[in-house]
């Protein structure tokens, strides 16, 4: 069993993607394969198995998960602490962290991690301003903050990164590889389908939230609203009280919506990939602020 074969397993159980996981280690996907096929072999055990999400953990995978992940925190935070030491701008000049936040997903934790943050650094300030979506990438380019947080589609991600004037002037890295789901008050009809179709979508009121939105066919759907809204407490009522598709990223159903009235399913064809994103104004973030996103990633 090796270090680098465990973090293989525990991407993919945020990713649900061989090929995604591999990118991100800059594998080739059989490598990566080979290297779990060889961890099964070791252990006895299956770890992967498919699912309509993709790629899941096995039970055994989860439990070996829960007892290597406490050892990879603190395997993290030896580097971490280590970097901090060799950090020229100690703690008495870095006096305020700027956080710039467009998720809803990290917007859930925010208040826990920068509470433990700031009991190992109790003279540094940190502020937290909510902004758009289309508003990070441009705060980032302005040197408008020292770190922000997103959760936006792949495609406009990339978009954004291929666009970019100088990718050596900023660094990101992605926290969560999530999907998008479909949600449906549990006493709709489509509550009881494996999967939601594009014509479910089409005969109904939908939504999208903390997403960029997609384009909708109003010819065939020219009598149903179309709603898009960050506000949480606007999803929350809307499944409540009307027939309605909610789309969401899978973790922020999980984490705000998941109970007897509201179920999420898979989507039919093409599964849109969900970012949920860290963004640093510098080529070479500041120890101190990525040991603050290593505890925002930690609680997720």
């Amino acid at each position: 069993m090796r270090l680098e074969q465990l973090r293989y397993l525990s991407d993919i159980q945020y990713t649900n993607s061989i090929s995604k996981t591999a990118n991100r280690f800059f594998l080739s996907q059989q490598s990566l394969s080979n290297n779990i096929r060889q961890l099964e072999k070791e252990l006895g055990v299956a770890l992967l198995e498919r699912s309509p999400f993709g790629v899941v953990l096995t039970k055994e995978a989860r439990s070996l998960l829960e007892l290597s992940d406490p050892f990879l925190r603190q395997y993290d935070d030896l580097q971490n602490q280590f970097a901090l030491q060799q950090q020229v701008e100690s703690e008495d000049v870095l006096k305020h962290i700027r956080i710039l936040n467009s998720s809803a997903l990290t917007s859930i934790v925010l208040p826990k991690a920068i509470a433990i943050f700031s009991k190992r650094y109790p003279r540094i300030r940190v502020s937290i301003k909510e902004i758009s979506y289309r508003d990070v990438f441009p705060a980032i380019y302005e040197n408008a903050c020292n770190v922000a947080f997103l959760s936006i589609n792949e495609e406009y991600f990339l978009d954004q990164l291929n666009t970019a004037a100088d990718l050596d002037s900023f660094h990101y890295n992605i926290m969560l590889t999530d999907r998008l789901v479909a949600c449906v008050p549990s006493q709709s009809p489509l509550a009881e389908k494996e999967m939601i179709e594009q014509s479910d979508i089409m005969t109904r009121p939908f939504t999208y939230l903390n997403i960029v939105p997609l384009v909708k066919n109003n010819a065939r759907n020219s009598n149903l609203a179309l709603y898009t809204s960050h506000n949480i407490e606007f999803h929350r009522r809307i499944l409540q009280e009307m027939d309605v598709v909610s789309l969401m990223p899978r973790y922020v159903y999980v984490n705000l919506f998941e109970n007897k009235h509201v179920v999420a399913k898979p989507l039919e064809g093409a599964q849109q990939t969900i970012y949920h994103a860290t963004l640093y104004p510098s080529a070479t973030p500041n120890p101190i602020v990525k040991e603050l996103v290593n505890i925002v990633t930690s609680l997720l």
